[in-house]
């Protein structure tokens, strides 16, 4: 599985959806109204990291 595909799973597991892409897929979260751009292109362990990240960022702050 590519970093883009656990992003995106990790994404889906957590509520959110895809919006829109073109150079970025867009993923929203209505439940916490919170977005996360993902790249399309050239995505690696760094962008993975950071995607998990904003999602437990995002998590904690809808939960304050």
């Amino acid at each position: 599985m590519t970093p883009h595909d656990k992003a995106v799973k990790a994404l889906r597991e957590s509520g959110y959806y895809s919006k829109r892409a073109k150079k970025h897929e867009i993923f929203y979260n209505p439940q916490l109204n919170r977005a996360i751009p993902l790249k399309t292109h050239d995505f690696d362990e760094n962008d993975l990291r950071y995607i998990l990240k904003e999602i437990r960022q995002n998590e904690k702050m809808g939960r304050a």
